[in-house]
C-alpha cells in the first residue's frame, strides 16, 4: 500500500503523515516514510530525537538517472535498489518504521 499526504501549506500534512506512519508501525506494519519537503520536519512527527537530525542524509540527485529502453523511450530508473537506499540513507525510528529525506535547503537559493 502506498499513501501520499498532500494539501496546501500549513494544513497539517507533516503531522498527519508522521502520526499515520507511527500508528501503522506500532501495528506491526512495515512503514517507509519519505519526507519530500525542502524544509523537512517529518522526522519530528515520526519521533526522531533532534540530536539525531545531523545523521539524516538526504537522498542524492544521482539516485535517479534517465535510461532509454529497447523501444527508444526515455524513462527514469533508480541507480540503487530500495534495500540499498534504506541501508545507506534510512533512519530507523523503530523496528517497523524507516525515514528517508528527499532533500533539504542547505543555503540561500537552493530551494
Amino acid at each position: 500500500m502506498k499513501i501520499a499526504v498532500a494539501g496546501k501549506g500549513g494544513s497539517g500534512k507533516t503531522t498527519i503523515a508522521g502520526t499515520l506512519a507511527r500508528t501503522l508501525s506500532q501495528r506491526d506494519l512495515r512503514v517507509l516514510a519519505i519526507d519530500g519537503d525542502t524544509n523537512p520536519n517529518l522526522a519530528i512527527s515520526a519521533g526522531i530525537p533532534r540530536d539525531t537530525f545531523p545523521q539524516i542524509l538526504p537522498l542524492p540527485s544521482t539516485l535517479l538517472q534517465r535510461v532509454t529502453d529497447a523501444e527508444g523511450k526515455s524513462k527514469p530508473m533508480l541507480t540503487m535498489t530500495l534495500d540499498q537506499i534504506e541501508r545507506q540513507f534510512g533512519v530507523a525510528v523503530n523496528a517497523n518504521l524507516m525515514l528517508l529525506e528527499m532533500g533539504r535547503v542547505d543555503h540561500a537559493g537552493a530551494g
